[in-house]
């Protein structure tokens, strides 16, 4: 049977598309190498502030110095960080150079990210929305109006959806039912993607298995720069959990990270090979590293939090 041009290409971008109907090899074309990782840390006078160090912990370099700052992200070339800024009561998205030079606070809000394209950057705002933006905080735009409260929104690789925490009963301060909400950029098809029942494990040296706590409560999600594939926390929420991954199409729920102290605020290297997390396994707060299916878990540095979640950042080096 002959094909005729058209058909040729359609036939080609079917077969490029993964399970989700979004072409894969169009996620990431020049995909990106591991530079600083941004994270934070207290300062003097006990203040949360952003630093950057080397993949191995050393070099470490304050980057923000007024009010509490944390939750940083890379811009896609590596040349800025977006983050979240706590001063005189209220919270803003800010944006700086990678050294911490030119900083500015652009918008009401937290919880930044910005999009694959580097054009926008998406927060939530104080009444539990999400927000698109222009990087330099013109052209803000409402994108979210659900009842449900949101948070911490993640870009997917190609710019066209977003997973976020939806918070299920924010009346109570003791079960708040978090669970990890997908949706289209835009705000539409709104749904969680979170639905699997999770129950949090320890692998004992003899082989055993140790079940740790239940696990229905999802959140703090983080896309994969290079795939359909999303870390997240799962466990209780503000008490303990751990490290998890699920498919874009809420497939293949694993467990991370098997710690006894809780694992959480993930997030992802510019390749897509490792998981940058937060981890009390010690007895205080510590930054650690792990290959992307949860093996070679390893500390990188300390680190703090709150005001603002521990999550740390990659920075992409093109």
């Amino acid at each position: 049977m002959k094909l005729n041009s058209a058909a040729v290409i359609i036939a080609i971008l079917l077969c490029a598309q993964g399970p989700s109907g979004y072409s894969t090899a169009a996620q990431n074309p020049h995909r990106a190498s591991n530079g600083l990782i941004a994270f934070t840390l207290r300062d003097q006078n006990r203040k949360l502030q952003i630093f950057t160090e080397n993949p191995d912990g050393s070099n470490q370099k304050q980057l923000t110095f007024e009010g509490d700052n944390g939750r940083p992200a890379w811009s896609p070339d590596g040349k800025k960080i977006t983050f979240g800024a706590y001063r005189d009561g209220k919270r803003w998205v800010g944006v700086m150079e990678a050294d911490g030079s030119n900083q500015k606070l652009i918008a009401e809000g937290t919880d930044p990210d910005w999009s694959p394209d580097g054009r926008q950057i998406a927060f939530s705002s104080a009444d539990g929305q999400i927000w698109v933006m222009s990087t330099d905080g013109s052209n803000k735009l409402q994108v979210t109006r659900s009842a449900t409260h949101k948070s911490g929104p993640s870009w997917s690789p190609e710019g066209k959806r977003m997973v976020f925490t939806l918070v299920g009963n924010r009346a109570s301060r003791t079960d708040f039912k978090p669970q990890v909400g997908i949706m289209n950029s835009d705000g539409t098809n709104e749904r969680i993607l979170t639905t699997e029942d999770r129950t949090n494990v320890h692998i004992e040296p003899d082989g055993s298995v140790t079940v740790l706590e239940t696990a229905h409560d999802a959140g703090v999600p983080a896309w994969s720069p290079v795939e359909d594939k999303i870390a997240f926390f799962s466990g209780i929420a503000r008490q303990h959990g751990q490290v998890w991954a699920i498919n874009a199409d809420g497939t293949g729920s694993k467990q991370l990270t098997e710690t006894r102290g809780s694992s959480e605020d993930p997030s992802w290297s510019p390749d897509g090979k490792q998981i940058l997390f937060s981890t009390g396994r010690s007895g205080r707060n510590e930054l650690w590293v792990m290959d992307a299916e949860g093996k070679n878990q390893r500390k990188v540095s300390n680190m703090e939090a709150y005001p603002y979640p521990g999550r740390a950042t990659w920075q992409p080096v093109r």
